[in-house]
């Protein structure tokens, strides 16, 4: 599988052939450290460039902003003790890495050998090849500081939103950052509803007036309301990360090391999708059909930095998902990247991780104010270049 050279790496990409969404960042796991509730809007101009043997185009940041700031909540929430784990919980059964992990946080344990996790976040991105809509939304908690935030970001390949005002080919971002959030596990699927003695359990997360995502076995619903924009989605037939075993996903073993500071699992790498993103404001209103992408992360802390790409075909036959970061280490000292990616077609099913043996990942490059990197990765029977 042989790709171009390095390529400016945005946060959204399209193609007519292939979608692709790349994403390069450098942020902490303390970013969620404000109790304000906030929303800016982020436009962003665009360029061309190849990738994967198409073209694609490629957005960076404009210095351009615009924000709205809400007074911050002044009454100080528990957020464990708005849990409701109903029988069928994690605690009670195993836990799908899809499910919510129950939030015990506390800063009396070390790090090491705290049981659960200071954040957990859901990701979505979904394209409609049709209409040429990228959106994707992020819903997470951060424990430790008993906030939630919901990020919403979109953009058009096509004049689609020409009449609201939205600029064919930018990236737009809204976000809602809040203490007011609820997490609740949902009652266990009826039997004849269910398809595997390993999928999961099902949850509802809330930030009220902002976003939802409810998750039952085989479907997610997720709604969003920001800055004016309206977006609603249904996710079905999944096309899981190992057809045989829903749990699995792109760490491999690596998954039960329970002291990793960051896990990273992929739900599905191309649902079906129904949506609506809206606008009345602007008058913008669009519906309809396309793919969606589902992963989550969980752990102790986010990575220092990390790089992100996904990409699916138009008739979902072919899909692929890579990811490198790296931690910092007694606070100055930076770790080797670890990558993990995967690709499926009908002719071949890649798996690539740093911690398999006989698999590396080398020259690799990334440089963040271009937004573009580019890494070889070479396996037992497989070499990927990008």
């Amino acid at each position: 599988m042989q790709a171009a050279a390095p390529f400016p790496c945005p946060l959204w990409q399209r193609s007519r052939c292939f979608s692709a969404c790349c994403y390069s960042t450098w942020f902490t796991h303390n970013s969620l450290r404000s109790s304000n509730v906030g929303q800016s809007i982020n436009r962003n101009k665009c360029r061309d460039s190849i990738a994967f043997g198409r073209t694609f185009t490629c957005c960076s940041s404009l210095s351009s902003k615009e924000e709205h700031k809400l007074e911050p909540a002044e009454e100080e929430v528990d957020f464990v003790s708005r849990m409701d784990f109903a029988a069928g919980s994690p605690e009670a059964n195993r836990q799908h890495p899809w499910d919510p992990h129950k939030p015990s946080y506390t800063p009396l344990l070390p790090k090491s050998i705290r049981p659960y996790p200071s954040f957990e976040g859901w990701f979505l991105r979904l394209v409609d090849f049709v209409n040429g809509v990228s959106v994707g939304v992020i819903m997470a908690t951060n424990y430790a500081t008993a906030e939630s935030q919901v990020t919403f970001l979109f953009s058009f390949s096509t004049d689609v939103g020409a009449d609201a005002g939205i600029t064919q080919g930018c990236t737009y971002s809204v976000y809602a950052r809040s203490k007011e959030s609820n997490l609740l596990c949902l009652p266990p699927a009826k039997l004849e509803d269910s398809t595997s003695s390993n999928e999961p359990k099902g949850f509802e997360w809330e930030l009220p007036n902002v976003g939802r995502i409810v998750s039952h076995p085989n479907e997610t619903y997720v709604d969003v309301t920001l800055a004016g924009y309206n977006f609603k989605s249904h996710m079905f037939n999944e096309v899981f990360w190992d057809a045989c075993d829903t749990e699995r996903g792109p760490e491999g073993w690596a998954r039960y090391i329970s002291i990793l500071p960051t896990h990273w699992y992929v739900y599905s790498l191309g649902s079906q999708a129904t949506y609506e993103l809206s606008n009345d404001e602007k008058g913008l209103r669009i519906e309809g059909r396309g793919l969606a992408h589902q992963e989550k992360n969980w752990g102790e802390t986010f990575p220092a930095g990390h790089v992100w790409m996904q990409a699916f075909s138009p008739d979902n036959q072919s899909q692929l998902v890579l990811s490198g970061a790296f931690f910092k280490v007694g606070g100055s000292v930076d770790t080797p990247y670890i990558f993990a990616m995967g690709f499926r077609s009908p002719d071949l099913n890649i798996n690539m991780r740093t911690n398999d043996p006989g698999v590396l990942f080398k020259d690799f490059e990334v440089v963040p104010s271009a937004r573009s990197f580019a890494v070889r990765a070479i396996g037992p029977s497989h070499t990927l270049q990008h």
